[in-house]
């Protein structure tokens, strides 16, 4: 039957990536830095085989044999999630996509040596290639926005109009909201714990919750990487990083934040394994995950009075006198600050907009990548008012570009829109949840999430979990946060 010989082509393809991923989950974490050139090139090979593999003749002919076949509901469905795919891989030549992943990986070595250094100018040259590459990749489709095909890559149910309109109901409900909690006080006038706080004690609190929200210690890895990611080896392999700082505890909320995503994964189908049933419906998706387990649970005020017996533990100096209101506040601190993946949850969809709003600049209106420094710090003061006073804390704070993903940016909010919907929902069909948050057990949370998404891989749509995204469901939860 045709449906076996695809997927034990697909099979084979699923092995190439997990050497892909690998090699890239090494090139962040472990890898020599005098092996970039190497590194580069080999993964520029893997990823040239892998498009060959999944573009080729051969599987163009199982394709078409399959299409003619009798199907069932799900075949049905799994035949048009292969065919769209089939036919985006082929929108792009083997040349490009080569080119493309050794650029990629040249750019996020400068981009992380160019962070550390304060170093614009070393970054530059790289950045401006990924754009030409970008907007070389956008003249294969055939869009009226540029901007749109690269969302496409990321969301196909998404266009920039649509996203647009979303962001400022978002952002005109955020404003509102924030002069509430600036008016109020309770959530803007927090102390942070100081001191040092003790790398190997952050480290062993962060495995303890990835353990409590169910990532199997058999089945993945935490290390460090100068930007938090999580990056899937196989469903039976997930690797998921963070990054410390003696001065705060912002690695929790990250480690969190990459259990979230690794937890999907995790829970994909694996009798569909490398077709697209064994892959998220999209990154929206993905991201709704993540938000999910580090906002909805982990700074919910139930997750406060599970985790503050712990954290006294670990750090007994600085959380002795703490009560579980006062570490609710702390963390859910709502002061604007400058750094993304530091961002308090009031504020981080605006950091959001920001980079939304540049990458359409960028693809529809010609903005320069020389441009960037000054046109960032511009919204940062009118969004938040607050101003970059380096290129570390402002342009290079993300690795995003670095590595090409354009487009990616906006599926973070629309992750946080889906989450809250999520959290609506899960209120009605799981009414316990905030009791087992605040005796520490998520058994019933995750199987909840592997039910109704997890599970169904791309079988299913955004709109049938949510049904149509609005704004409505977040800002509402929000609202109950801060009441």
């Amino acid at each position: 039957m045709s449906l076996e010989k695809i997927k034990s082509h697909l099979r084979e393809y699923s092995y190439l990536r997990s050497l892909h991923s690998l090699l890239y989950w090494d090139m962040e974490t472990m890898m020599p830095k005098g092996a970039v050139e190497d590194r580069a090139k080999r993964l520029s090979y893997l990823q040239g085989m892998l498009h060959t593999h999944i573009t080729n003749e051969k599987y163009k002919k199982l394709l078409k044999k399959f299409s003619k076949e009798k199907m069932k509901g799900m075949e049905k469905k799994l035949f048009k999630e292969l065919q769209y795919d089939f036919d985006l891989n082929n929108k792009f030549p083997l040349k490009h996509v080569m080119e493309l992943s050794e650029a990629q990986t040249h750019a996020t070595h400068a981009w992380a040596e160019a962070r550390k250094k304060n170093d614009w100018k070393s970054f530059l040259p790289h950045l401006e290639k990924l754009i030409e590459l970008k907007k070389r990749e956008t003249s294969f489709f055939d869009e009226k926005k540029p901007y749109d095909a690269l969302i496409k890559l990321h969301d196909k149910e998404f266009t920039s109009a649509e996203i647009s309109k979303l962001f400022l109901e978002l952002r005109d409900g955020l404003i509102l909201l924030r002069d509430k909690v600036e008016d109020d006080g309770r959530f803007v006038k927090v102390k942070d714990p100081k001191g040092v706080f003790p790398i190997a004690d952050q480290k062993a609190l962060s495995e303890f919750v990835a353990r409590k929200f169910g990532l199997p210690e058999a089945n993945s890895r935490l290390d460090i990487s100068t930007h938090p990611f999580s990056i899937n080896i196989s469903p039976q392999d997930q690797r998921i990083t963070t990054r410390y700082n003696e001065k705060d505890l912002d690695s929790l909320s990250s480690t969190m934040h990459e259990v979230g995503h690794a937890l999907y994964e995790h829970g994909l189908p694996r009798e569909w394994e490398g077709t697209p049933f064994q892959e998220a419906v999209s990154l929206s998706v993905h991201e709704s995950q993540s938000r999910f387990w580090e906002n909805v649970i982990g700074r919910s005020k139930e997750f406060s009075h599970y985790i503050l017996p712990h954290m006294k533990k670990h750090f007994p100096k600085h959380f002795k006198n703490m009560d579980v209101e006062t570490l609710y506040r702390y963390f859910n601190k709502s002061v604007p600050g400058l750094i993304r993946v530091e961002s308090p949850e009031l504020y981080y969809n605006l950091h959001v907009i920001i980079r939304f709003e540049i990458e359409e600049q960028i693809f529809n209106h010609g903005l320069k990548a020389k441009d960037l420094p000054e046109i960032w710090n511009e919204k940062y003061q009118d969004y938040l008012g607050v101003r970059p006073q380096n290129y570390a804390e402002g342009i290079l704070q993300d690795s995003h570009w670095a590595g090409g993903a354009f487009g990616y940016f906006p599926t973070y909010t629309l992750g946080n829109l889906i989450s809250g919907s999520l959290y609506q929902k899960m209120k009605k069909d799981l009414p316990g949840f905030k009791k087992d948050v605040k005796k520490g057990e998520f058994g019933e949370i995750l199987k909840f999430l592997q039910k109704n998404i997890h599970s169904k891989g791309r079988s299913i749509t955004t709109k049938d979990i949510v049904g149509n995204l609005g704004v409505k469901d977040y800002l509402d939860y929000l609202g109950e946060k801060f009441k």
